[in-house]
């Protein structure tokens, strides 16, 4: 394993994820405190949207049942990702001991 591999599976995810939750802590402070399911639900947008392999999308239906379903798919996304998350960073932290100890 190369440098140049360690930084793409191990530095650079472990790095967007700290800037991701930072940005959704911020964003996510009412009157000076953060609301914490509503950060988990938003920093797991990124993380779920792609691991659902299906967004669904009604056939002959009317506008407002296509926002409905395209709203499901993405709470159902958010909720994935929130699973995900720690899964991709002990994938990280794995990557990057492997090259440590291997080295």
């Amino acid at each position: 394993m190369t440098i140049e591999d360690v930084i793409k599976k191990s530095i650079l995810p472990l790095a967007f994820m700290v800037f991701w939750f930072w940005m959704t802590k911020t964003i996510m402070k009412v009157s000076g405190q953060t609301d914490w399911f509503w950060w988990v639900f938003i920093a797991g947008l990124p993380f779920g949207i792609h691991k659902m392999r299906l967004i669904l999308i009604p056939r002959g239906m009317d506008t407002t049942a296509t926002l409905g379903m395209a709203a499901l798919s993405v709470i159902i996304g958010a909720l994935i990702g929130s699973i995900m998350i720690p899964v991709y960073v002990i994938r990280a932290i794995y990557v990057f001991i492997r090259y440590v100890i291997g080295k």
